[in-house]
């Protein structure tokens, strides 16, 4: 049996450049790599580019705020109360179009944590190499188009 209380202010937090501030709610450890939950706050601005998993289902629950998605040929502006999902090999990009928080739940878990851990490391000033690129491709199957 399992389970687990967390609390906002104790749940492991990494900050972003551009001000994205994302809160691992609930580990692969917490679920046997079910599931992964992740809170994040997103200033106006705020942005993903183009990218893949080749793993993970990514699904996006839009709390309040409006966020602008690419998923694959479409685009699309989503607002609170909207659920946008994004499958295994499916690009998608994304905008705060407003300061915006969302909860982000990847199934399986793993990948995105990982990502998340590492991607929070770099800034506008040290982004990411190819050979990080490449790093993320082994290791994450998350690939930046």
């Amino acid at each position: 049996m399992r389970y687990k209380h967390v609390k906002a202010s104790n749940a492991e937090r990494h900050y972003l450049d551009q001000g994205e501030i994302t809160s691992i709610l609930a580990s692969g450890a917490d679920t046997d790599h079910r599931v992964s939950i992740f809170d994040s706050k997103l200033p106006k601005g705020n942005e993903a580019p183009w990218h893949f998993h080749e793993l993970d289902d990514e699904i996006f629950y839009l709390i309040s705020g409006e966020i602008e998605f690419g998923v694959e040929n479409e685009e699309f502006v989503a607002k609170a109360g909207d659920l946008v999902i994004a499958g295994p090999n499916v690009k998608r990009r994304f905008k705060a179009i407003k300061d915006s928080h969302l909860l982000v739940i990847n199934t399986p878990s793993g990948p995105s944590e990982g990502f998340i851990r590492d991607i929070s490391k770099f800034t506008n000033d040290n982004p990411p190499t190819e050979l990080d690129r490449q790093a993320f491709i082994e290791k994450y199957k998350i690939h930046i188009v």
